[in-house]
């Protein structure tokens, strides 16, 4: 019904929050995801993108670890300790490529981990493979 009216395509749009220090890689993710029809919110700290979590609910994280005020395992940690932040797919995106740092990511529950430099194109492809599989999850429950 909703499509009939048009309005599934405004309301309906999966909910992107892009958490990043470096302007240059927000703006460029902000650019194409929502060229891809993504609604984009952006945050350039862990503690701004709690709040910004909070207050958006999205559908999916991506998430640097090295930035200021709060890093994104601290952010990562405290997103899953909060009920409304359990169900939030997550996916790091980070220069840090040790394995410590990957453990400690996987250990809160993420769909990726990928290093910096990233291929913009599998990046996108990851995204759309979540949301579709996230998409079959709601509709099978």
């Amino acid at each position: 019904m909703f499509d009939f009216f048009g309005l599934c395509k405004k309301t309906c749009k999966t909910k992107i929050l892009v958490i990043d220090d470096e302007p240059n890689i927000v703006q460029t993710l902000k650019d194409r995801l929502e060229m891809n029809e993504y609604m984009v919110f952006t945050a350039d700290n862990g503690q701004e993108g709690l709040k910004v979590a909070r207050q958006e609910s999205p559908d999916l994280v991506l998430l640097d670890v090295i930035m200021p005020i709060m890093d994104g395992h601290e952010m990562l940690e405290q997103l899953r300790r909060q009920e409304w932040g359990r169900q939030i797919s997550v996916i790091m995106l980070t220069a840090r490529s040790q394995a410590q740092d990957i453990a400690r990511a996987r250990a809160c529950d993420i769909e990726d981990y990928i290093i910096k430099p990233f291929d913009l194109s599998e990046l996108l492809e990851k995204i759309e493979n979540i949301v579709e599989r996230n998409k079959t999850m709601v509709a099978s429950r």
